[in-house]
């Protein structure tokens, strides 16, 4: 990468950062918050780290740029491009962001929730919540819950000089990793780490009540943007495309529970990991190979990710390289279990910066997406019919299998799946009751989801850059500094961001060509601290020895992404308070606060859960994205479904258009898990299908209510029974008078 790309990157990164500085000492030399970020980064504190990074001819450079995106014709290309990039992230509020100034008493010092502004037809109006100004740690899991609306009781959560003053300490350790060129990706990795850590709940502008942007989206967002219309303007100077580009692991569920054995508890949650590692690092792929770095993954969550990328002929060649050297290595490795789904649409950016163009970020996912759709049907079209090779042989493959020893017909079969064992893929796990013979694929997952548990786990990559030999993988502390490993691609799986930077003997090695993921992995655990095996979990069930699969998902999530923050924009007056706010940047914080909801919170809210009662078991297969699956007691389930809930309820303000639909299929511990997840996936559509038709003449008329929770799904389906949400605590009630004490 260029040094005028790093100043580029970096100029944006670093636009605003003086409004943190603002929000935390109060300005107390009434000083622009351009002003403040061109000081940070030509102080003797911290110009020879910038200096070392994008070179001492540079460093005015990038300091100017800070200073004067806000010059109405600023002379320098690479401001030109930064204030774009700014007025594209954040929509309407850029024309009113000198109205803030310097001042040190903003109306609005909180990040507002967007959750309170979604609305699909609702005329509904919901009182606005605000997130508590505190760092996002493990500790706090709870902090992204909007719990306040008064800004009085916000006061003694308000920002403090000392938090600026512990960033700049860890921007310090940061810029310190950076000794050459091929380092400049993974500082920009770890900044965004410490960016949120100090800055997901900053809201980026505070001269309106729409505070609803996180600083942090906002910085990462606009370096994206830069870097992707930089690449656009060098090929083509005119062009104002850009593509907004989406990868997408289809089947995820019928992967993971693609599972014949009886004792799978170890086997599924490192399916659902390995699923979510390979999701991560097919986006890393993606990047690298355009040229980006992490600010242009603008969200990931659920097997899916969403990238900014340049219109360029290059980007057009390297994506049909990529996707065939994707597509050739799942067919080679996975046989068609795996595969992935990528498309790309293309849309004039110049057109979201116009108030009379109907054209929306929203609009563009939704077109992007029924790309993605069209393309389902298309598998693997790379690989089995590429452009420069018809060969019959693209989609045949020839295979030997480990025959058995001569008693049977068939081939060795893997005794998880149930599959035939490719040569020199036996693989045999050992269990208490007999080992079982399994395929590599089969036992790397089961030692993956044996050894990722809790935070802080170190996973270094295989050659292929996109899987993990479960051998490397270990918790932080027993990371090992060598070259070799400096060298590595590696994953850092829930990183614990209040003291991640504090471990001076981890080194600078540990963050070298480092990724950093977040996933849902919390599970209970037996005596001998090992994961609890189902048949344990049901003993602790309150009754017969059963166990309830439960299957959630957000309804419409596709429908809010795409139109629920959607205003006309050709109706409104420059003096409404309705603006439209489907803005890049708006978007993408509404992604990253369901990510944090899907993740961490969910880890540390089950862990405090399960301490409220000895049937509170529970097992985490998958979450992320818009859906989870768990397992627990059949005791439990209504238990932990009201439970979170609540909490979510409270999360999305209680807006009644958001809302989850679940369903509870009970089991015996023994049962094949794949025919459980079969009959959960039934009882997921049955669930929903109780609504359709009352839905339906709703929608037909567009009534505004045809999307709240009391006419929408927004219910449990149990024992061929439809529940509404809102009943389970009387049916909870009801079961607690029938239980036998």
């Amino acid at each position: 990468m260029t040094a005028e790309e790093k100043t580029l990157i970096l100029g944006a990164l670093f636009h605003d950062i003086g409004k943190f500085e603002q929000r935390c000492t109060g300005n107390p030399n009434k000083k622009y918050h351009q002003e403040l970020g061109k000081e940070l980064i030509l102080s003797g504190r911290f110009q020879h780290r910038f200096e070392k990074i994008v070179g001492k001819d540079n460093i005015n450079h990038l300091a100017e740029a800070v200073l004067n995106h806000h010059q109405k014709s600023p002379a320098d290309n690479l401001t030109k491009i930064i204030q774009q990039a700014d007025r594209l992230s954040a929509s309407e509020r850029v024309d009113k962001e000198e109205v803030e100034a310097y001042q040190d008493q903003w109306k609005h010092k909180h990040l507002a929730s967007l959750f309170s502004k979604i609305k699909l037809l609702s005329n509904e109006q919901i009182e606005p919540k605000y997130y508590k100004h505190k760092l996002l740690t493990k500790k706090d899991y709870d902090v992204i819950i909007p719990t306040e609306t008064k800004e009085s009781e916000l006061k003694e959560f308000a920002y403090k000089e000392s938090d600026w003053t512990l960033f700049l300490e860890d921007l310090e350790y940061v810029l310190d990793i950076y000794e050459s060129d091929q380092d400049f990706e993974s500082l920009i990795n770890l900044l965004l780490i410490i960016f949120e850590k100090y800055m997901w709940c900053v809201p980026d502008f505070t001269g309106s009540s729409e505070t609803d942007i996180s600083l942090y989206n906002h910085l990462k967002d606009v370096a994206g943007l830069a870097h992707s219309i930089y690449l656009t303007r060098k090929e083509t100077l005119e062009s104002t495309n850009l593509n907004l580009v989406i990868g997408d692991i289809p089947g995820i569920q019928s992967y993971i529970f693609d599972v014949v054995h009886k004792k799978p508890a170890k086997i599924l949650r490192g399916r659902s990991i390995f699923v979510q590692v390979l999701t991560r690092n097919l986006a890393t792929k993606l990047l690298k190979t355009f040229g980006l770095t992490e600010v242009n993954l603008i969200m990931l969550a659920g097997g899916k990710f969403y990238l900014i990328a340049p219109d360029t002929e290059k980007f057009k060649k390297e994506y049909e390289k990529v996707l065939y050297e994707i597509n050739n290595y799942l067919f080679n490795n996975f046989r068609m279990d795996l595969s992935f789904n990528c498309a790309y649409h293309t849309f004039n950016y110049k057109d979201l910066m116009e108030k009379d163009n109907p054209l929306t970020f929203g609009k563009i996912v939704e077109d992007a997406s029924y790309k993605l759709i069209e393309k389902r049907y298309k598998l693997f079209n790379e690989r089995l019919f590429p452009k420069d090779n018809s060969s019959y042989q693209n989609y045949i493959w020839e295979e030997k299998y480990i025959n058995d020893d001569g008693t049977g017909t068939d081939s060795i079969k893997c005794k998880i799946t149930d599959k035939p064992i490719r040569e020199g893929r036996k693989r045999i796990i050992t269990d208490p009751e007999g080992d079982i013979i399994v395929d590599l694929q089969v036992k790397n997952e089961y030692e993956i989801g044996f050894q990722i548990t809790g935070n802080n786990i170190i996973a270094i990559l295989n050659d292929d850059n996109l899987t993990i030999n479960p051998d490397n993988i270990n918790p932080i502390k027993k990371f090992k500094e060598n070259d070799d490993l400096k060298k590595r691609n590696k994953l850092l799986f829930n990183p614990t961001l209040d003291d991640l930077l504090k471990k001076e003997n981890l080194g600078k090695n540990i963050f070298k060509n480092t990724h950093y993921i977040e996933v849902a992995n919390y599970c209970s655990r037996n005596e001998s601290n090992e994961i609890m095996p189902f048949e344990d979990m049901a003993e602790q069930n309150n009754g017969a020895e059963f166990l309830a699969l439960i299957k959630g998902d957000i309804d419409n999530l596709g429908l809010i992404m795409a139109y629920g923050l959607d205003r006309d924009k050709k109706v409104i007056s420059d003096d409404e308070n309705e603006k439209d706010l489907t803005s890049i940047s708006r978007t993408t914080t509404l992604s990253n606060h369901l990510k944090y909801f899907f993740s961490f919170f969910l880890n540390g809210f089950l862990a405090e859960w399960e301490q409220k009662s000895n049937d509170n078991k529970v097992y985490t297969i998958f979450a992320g994205g818009d859906d989870l699956m768990l397992v627990t007691p059949q005791s439990s389930a209504l238990k932990l479904i009201k439970a979170l809930n609540d909490e979510f309820k409270k999360f999305t303000c209680d807006n009644n258009e958001v809302h989850i639909s679940y369903s509870i299929t009970h089991f015996k511990d023994h049962t094949p898990i794949r025919i459980v997840a079969d009959f959960a996936e039934d009882n997921q559509k049955e669930g929903k299908r109780f609504t359709q038709d009352d839905q339906y003449k709703l929608l037909k008329t567009k009534n505004e209510l045809s999307f709240v929770a009391e006419y929408d799904k927004a219910g449990t389906f149990l024992f061929d029974t439809f529940v509404k949400n809102e009943q389970l605590d009387y049916l909870m009630k009801q079961i607690e008078k029938l239980t036998f004490k």
